[in-house]
């Protein structure tokens, strides 16, 4: 597979896609109240390397980065290798 073309066959298959970060240790009771929207506090700072999996595979690296007042994950690096 050498072209882009080569994998149009493959772009409908869904991925489920992961920034892998430190979080909080959570008890049951406040994981069951979190809601869409809810913020985790991390110690990861902006600027920091983030492991990215995609269907448990790593696929590459990010840094957390400051999007007003959340983060967001930059893509740095894609591919496994070069930790």
């Amino acid at each position: 597979m050498d072209t882009a073309n080569d994998f149009e066959h493959l772009l409908d298959i869904p991925l489920r896609f992961e920034a892998v970060l430190p979080g909080p240790v959570l008890r049951v009771s406040e994981l069951l109240a979190l809601a869409e929207g809810s913020v985790l506090k991390t110690a990861r700072q902006a600027g920091e390397t983030l492991e990215i999996l995609a269907g448990e595979a790593l696929i590459g690296f990010a840094e957390l980065a400051d999007c007003g007042p959340r983060r967001g994950v930059r893509m740095v690096r894609f591919g496994a290798e070069s930790r």
